[in-house]
């Protein structure tokens, strides 16, 4: 911990400023007391005593981690666990403010491609990054729910030979541009009135161009 800060003080000398910087592990004392599952309460409370630990005006805590899905084949139904990575980000000042944040894995099927002659069309991984923020905390689970039912396929971690058919005639019945992604997503965070800001995000992985394929929507406050 810093002894004080200091400022010149018109004509007076030095004129201390009766404000302490902040010492870490008080912010970690704060956290050793928030051990009960994170939810939005949980996080504001902790920003509550955040707030008093330091005397300050406002406290922001912000979570990165990964997490997984359970995921089920579509023909073999073999389960596998996909990782996603999620961030939460959570400030009180004055008013309470959640932004939660998700990235999934996606595949899209090329339009061009599939109308190509002679082609069966060209799959893309993609990843979709959406962050929201909602009247009511976003469940992770449910972003990647609606975000895979946004895109040509989802992905899995573990698939045969007969998944692997099944997920590319379903693709092929629903080719998009990455644009066509974002906007669906879009629309499907329209249509939740809970959301009252969002960021849209994807990226393709292009496989026979050597540059990526990069779309983005913003909506709200």
């Amino acid at each position: 911990m810093f002894p004080g800060i200091f400022r010149e003080g018109g004509g007076q000398g030095r004129e201390a400023i009766q404000r302490r910087a902040a010492h870490m592990s008080r912010f970690l004392s704060v956290l050793g007391r928030h051990d009960e599952p994170v939810d939005a309460a949980a996080l504001r409370t902790a920003l509550e005593d955040l707030r008093a630990e330091h005397s300050a005006p406002a406290a922001g805590i912000e979570l990165a981690f990964t997490f997984f899905v359970e995921k089920r084949a579509p023909e073999t139904g073999r389960e596998s666990l996909m990782a996603c990575d999620a961030r939460i980000a959570a400030s009180l000042a004055g008013s309470f403010d959640l932004v939660t944040s998700v990235r999934v894995p996606v595949m899209t099927l090329c339009p061009c491609s599939v109308s190509a002659a002679g082609t069966p069309g060209v799959g893309q991984r993609g990843y979709v990054s959406v962050s929201e923020r909602s009247e009511g905390a976003a469940v992770l689970e449910d972003l990647v729910d609606l975000v895979e039912t946004c895109a040509s396929s989802p992905v899995f971690p573990l698939l045969k030979a007969e998944d692997e058919r099944a997920l590319l005639e379903a693709a092929l019945a629903r080719p998009m541009f990455v644009e066509d992604l974002v906007r669906n997503v879009a629309q499907a965070l329209d249509a939740d009135a809970r959301v009252t800001w969002y960021k849209v995000e994807a990226e393709n992985l292009e496989s026979i161009h050597d540059h990526n394929a990069f779309a983005s929507r913003e909506r709200g406050r």
